[in-house]
């Protein structure tokens, strides 16, 4: 065969080889193409979800963190006031002890908000946290103060703000679907619980109120000749929990009767009313252990907290009265039902123990009911806010 011949069939060769190549890569499917191979399009990014993920105990664990996202979101905004709170009084202090007292909280609650959000995000959660418009009030309550004034003020906004986180922690820790939430609220609770009882020491320090409910100091005669209690011995301490407690109730039924007349909302003005029928007995019980175990007396006044809780509530105005009365209830319930947990149950006297053991439940029942209700009218407002949109929208 001359070369030439043999050339042709090699080309001829090629050329059929060449068809076949196209031919191939015609019949094969895009994901072959730019370089893609089949093993490259199967891989998916770890966080693309397939469309039906199988009912697996890793989707059944997200699940349950999702229905507990407003928990998440609660534990996370709480936190994040503390640091806030903390980085202001860093900045404004007059006293080392409270600056580094404040330093501690911004960092300590920074780490823990921070595993808030990073749960939030581990189950594909919104993350995004911010301070309630109360939490705000607050804290521009305080930025006006300075010197002693702010550090008194600052460290009795810290007992009340751990004392009421406790309480919320502790009705995570229990109420929570998910085990990860359940664990990390109970993390956080016992380093709130650390944080109160260092705030009460550094309240003490700078003359700030370091009881529970942060009320004012006995007046002069208030703690009168000692009675003895059931073992024969008195108790002064007790008395002094038991005082703590009638506040809180007399603050309760104050605003309860504020509602009873201003309320917007048939639910918050049947809350109110129940409030302010079934409070008293309770607010009586308690101002007499005060009086038995050691003579002390209920004063008529509050406390700044509870000064300040009132006047929220007569500055509210509108459709938000109704907000912020139940937004007072809930912080205020959740620290009385951290009261009662911890002092209570700590109580050296069976008849104030046997008080706490009583009332318990009837304080959680009202919180649960308060937090209900104000769920539901925050549901309400927004429901109302998206109608207005799109009316607004429609006319446009």
């Amino acid at each position: 065969m001359s070369t030439k011949t043999h050339g042709m069939h090699s080309t001829r060769r090629l050329v059929t080889a060449a068809a076949g190549l196209a031919l191939v890569l015609t019949a094969a499917p895009a994901r072959m193409l730019h370089g893609q191979s089949t093993q490259d399009t199967v891989k998916k990014p770890p966080w693309v979800l397939p469309p039906s993920p199988p009912r697996t105990p890793s989707t059944q664990a997200t699940g349950q963190v999702a229905a507990d996202s407003g928990f998440i979101r609660e534990a996370a905004s709480l936190n994040l006031l503390e640091v806030h709170l903390g980085m202001l009084a860093e900045q404004r202090s007059s006293n080392a002890a409270v600056k580094q007292f404040a330093k501690q909280m911004a960092f300590s609650h920074s780490t823990i908000e921070r595993q808030w959000t990073s749960l939030a995000a581990q189950n594909r959660l919104l993350t995004s946290v911010a301070l309630t418009s109360i939490q705000q009030q607050s804290a521009d309550q305080l930025s006006k103060l300075s010197g002693a004034d702010f550090d008194r003020a600052f460290m009795n906004a810290m007992v009340a703000n751990h004392e009421q986180d406790a309480g919320t922690l502790q009705r995570i820790s229990t109420s929570a679907q998910s085990a990860a939430v359940k664990e990390l609220a109970a993390r956080d609770l016992a380093t709130t619980q650390e944080h109160l009882s260092q705030a009460r020491q550094v309240a003490s320090q700078v003359g700030a109120t370091t009881a529970v409910a942060t009320n004012p100091p006995v007046p002069a005669g208030g703690v009168g000749a000692r009675r003895p209690n059931e073992s024969g011995q008195a108790n002064e301490a007790d008395g002094v929990y038991a005082r703590d407690m009638a506040y809180g109730h007399i603050l309760e039924i104050r605003l309860a009767r504020m509602a009873q007349e201003r309320a917007k909302r048939p639910q918050a003005k049947q809350f109110a009313d129940r409030v302010a029928s079934e409070f008293p007995k309770w607010r009586e019980r308690w101002t007499d252990l005060a009086s038995k175990h050691g003579g002390v007396t209920v004063h008529p006044d509050m406390g700044p907290v509870h000064r300040q809780r009132i006047t929220r509530l007569q500055q509210a105005s509108g459709s938000n009265f109704d907000e912020v009365y139940l937004h007072i209830v809930v912080e205020d319930l959740g620290s009385t039902v951290s009261a009662l947990e911890n002092r209570g149950r700590a109580a050296r006297s069976a008849d104030v123990r046997n008080a706490v053991g009583e009332e318990l439940p009837f304080v959680r029942e009202n919180l649960s009911a308060a937090q209900r209700l104000d769920r539901q009218l925050q549901a309400n407002g927004k429901g109302k806010e998206k109608e207005k949109g799109r009316s607004v929208s429609s006319k446009e």
